[in-house]
């Protein structure tokens, strides 16, 4: 089998074994110190605004999507703590192969986000 059919043919495998549940559940953590600044976050899928929520030092908010693996899609956030600014996908094609997870936490900390499945092991996936 050559290669070229077979990368393909394991990355569709591996969609289909983690797209077992209908719905993923997203909830950002702030895990920053509320000093400079609380901080805030403001998320958006295909246009339509979450409204920008501020949150304490170990806060989080929540909100669930309904998985489908044939539909390429997106939720941006836009965190700013301080001077510090980042926006980047917390939920899409990226973040959900590599988290294989029903349930996906980033947490916002002083030196960077980091990804979990489980809120015991840690992937830190960007920098502020």
């Amino acid at each position: 089998m050559s290669r070229v059919f077979l990368i393909p043919l394991v990355i569709v495998l591996f969609h289909l074994v983690c797209a077992t549940s209908s719905e993923i559940a997203v909830h950002i953590i702030s895990g920053v110190p509320d000093n400079p600044t609380k901080l805030r976050v403001n998320c958006t899928y295909e246009g339509a605004d979450f409204q920008e929520r501020t949150l304490n030092d170990g806060q989080e908010f929540s909100w669930g999507h309904s998985d489908n693996f044939f539909v390429d899609y997106m939720f941006v956030c836009k965190f700013d703590w301080g001077t510090k600014t980042r926006t980047f996908p917390v939920l899409s094609m990226r973040t959900r192969p590599i988290l294989c997870a029903h349930t996906i936490y980033p947490d916002a900390r002083a030196d960077g986000f980091y990804f979990s499945n489980d809120k015991k092991s840690w992937k830190k996936m960007y920098e502020w």
